[in-house]
């Protein structure tokens, strides 16, 4: 008898085993589409599906789990994850993202810490441009965006792609800028913060263009602040 409660209660816990291995299963939908889809670099695409990992969005489990849905084998991340999982980083840039999951995402973080990253290589330092993302096309597809900051990934933003229909109304700038007067057309705009060493000299100077566009953004209520990066004055105020 006691046997025989043994192997009933193994071949349970075995049957219990297999369901949640279902059940994970059921949370990895099949790839499709093009890589990078519905954006026009897969690098962004990350940024955005980190955003919706942190809000609930989307579920990958584990970083063990979603890798050995992948590679169809056991993971051990604490001798593989010294190197990008290649096959790992295919599916999530070919993961489907439906219109209802891409208009929930409201903030987004262009940050070396992203939870995303360490999914695809858990032991990365940030020390590489294997993340970077050049190309901002298809940002207009999360329409819904109130909260943008770019404090590393980024090397250059034309502002004008991040106008409407995006809701902007927080921006954090701590990249090359293009087009600064696209700013004002942003209707909803609350606050900005722009780190950059030339734009904080043209702030600075009564009448240059970048002072006119500030002023402008003031008058309207808009919470200004333009920081340098770094300087040889010793340490000169903001200019907000």
């Amino acid at each position: 008898m006691i046997r025989r409660r043994n192997l009933l209660v193994g071949a349970t816990a075995a049957s219990m085993l297999g369901t949640a291995k279902t059940t994970r299963a059921a949370f990895y939908p099949e790839p499709s589409g093009a890589s990078g889809a519905p954006f026009g670099d897969p690098n962004l695409k990350l940024v955005v599906m980190s955003a919706m990992m942190d809000k609930g969005i989307i579920d990958l489990g584990t970083r063990e789990e979603l890798a050995e849905h992948v590679l169809g084998r056991r993971v051990d991340l604490d001798s593989e994850g010294y190197y990008p999982l290649l096959p790992v980083r295919t599916y999530l840039e070919r993961y489907p993202l439906t219109r209802e999951m891409l208009d929930r995402v409201d903030t987004l973080y262009f940050d070396g810490g992203n939870t995303i990253y360490s999914y695809i290589w858990k032991f990365w330092g940030g020390e590489d441009e294997s993340f970077d993302v050049p190309d901002m096309s298809g940002i207009a597809n999360c329409p819904n965006i109130t909260t943008l900051d770019f404090t590393s990934m980024v090397r250059f933003v034309d502002l004008e792609t991040l106008g409407p229909p995006l809701k902007l109304q927080h921006l954090t700038l701590g990249v090359d800028l293009a087009n600064l007067p696209a700013l004002l057309d942003m209707p909803a705009l609350r606050g900005v913060k722009i780190y950059d060493d030339d734009i904080y000299r043209d702030v600075m100077t009564p009448g240059s263009p970048a002072r006119q566009v500030m002023e402008r953004l003031k008058a309207r209520g808009v919470s200004v602040f333009v920081h340098w990066i770094s300087s040889d004055q010793g340490e000169p105020p903001a200019y907000q």
